[in-house]
């Protein structure tokens, strides 16, 4: 039988799972939109159960701040909100008192969070506050919500975003997310113990931060999508694309089948 063809939603829940350790508490918030749910709610879901099922089975997945270890092939169709009543229904292991997350958080217990925004710079800042001057802005953004927190508290945080020109930014216009800010060592002047942002993931391509500069660098692109493409649709201006860029890997097998059959039977989480 011929392996079905994965999606680059599955593509990128593998890419996800497979940078998930073992004894790990994993965080993920909320979100607005269809295609913001698909990609920074339901894709990261899959991908922490899949990172459960394959290597990871002493970790936990906490859902906006209260769920614990839910049961993802009985996920909501609606997540509206953070404290709807959809989730308090979802099955899961344990219901935690919402208000501990400051406190889970302020311990530096956290060790991976998710997060996006409308722009990333070449540090990794984020922005979700306003786009153009704070004051008289071009567009008025949700707002920081939990952001600072997530990237000054948590071990690390993964971005996760649609791959438009207009999100990739040499510098962002207002920091609610502080990436590396303006270079190496400016985190630490700042006493922020979180390690900041470790990837960013798009439905084009995966960019890691240069150890050194800081600097967001092109690791690999999705099958089907050339470097050309990537180029085209980021605004960088700095050498982001490294000699050798290699196509990012497509889940086993054995990642597809725990995808299609377990974690996500009914397509309810991604689309097929």
């Amino acid at each position: 039988m011929t392996q079905p063809r994965a999606t680059v939603y599955e593509v990128m829940s593998a890419a996800i799972a497979r940078e998930l350790c073992d004894s790990e508490l994993w965080f993920l918030g909320m979100s607005t939109g269809p295609q913001t749910i698909l990609m920074l709610t339901r894709l990261p879901i899959v991908a922490m159960s899949l990172a459960q099922h394959m290597h990871a089975p002493n970790s936990w997945m906490l859902v906006a701040g209260w769920v614990m270890n839910p049961d993802t092939s009985k996920v909501p169709t609606r997540m509206e909100s953070e404290f709807g009543t959809a989730l308090g229904e979802w099955p899961a292991e344990a219901f935690n008192n919402s208000l501990s997350m400051s406190y889970i958080a302020g311990r530096h217990e956290i060790d991976v969070g998710f997060g996006s925004a409308a722009q990333v710079d070449k540090y990794g800042n984020c922005n979700t506050v306003a786009i153009g001057d704070y004051h008289k802005p071009r567009v008025r953004l949700v707002g920081p919500i939990n952001q600072p927190g997530h990237f000054s508290l948590f071990g690390r945080e993964i971005i996760i975003m649609p791959h438009e020109k207009r999100n990739f930014v040499d510098r962002v216009d207002f920091v609610s997310g502080a990436g590396f800010l303006e270079g190496p060592g400016c985190r630490e002047k700042l006493g922020l113990r979180g390690g900041g942002p470790f990837m960013i993931l798009t439905d084009k391509a995966v960019f890691r931060f240069d150890e050194q500069s800081k600097l967001a660098t092109l690791e690999s692109v999705h099958p089907g999508v050339s470097i050309e493409d990537v180029i085209a649709n980021t605004g960088y201006t700095h050498d982001y694309v490294p000699s050798t860029v290699r196509e990012t890997l497509l889940p086993t097998q054995e990642e597809l089948r725990l995808i299609r059959e377990v974690i996500d039977p009914l397509a309810t989480m991604l689309p097929r």
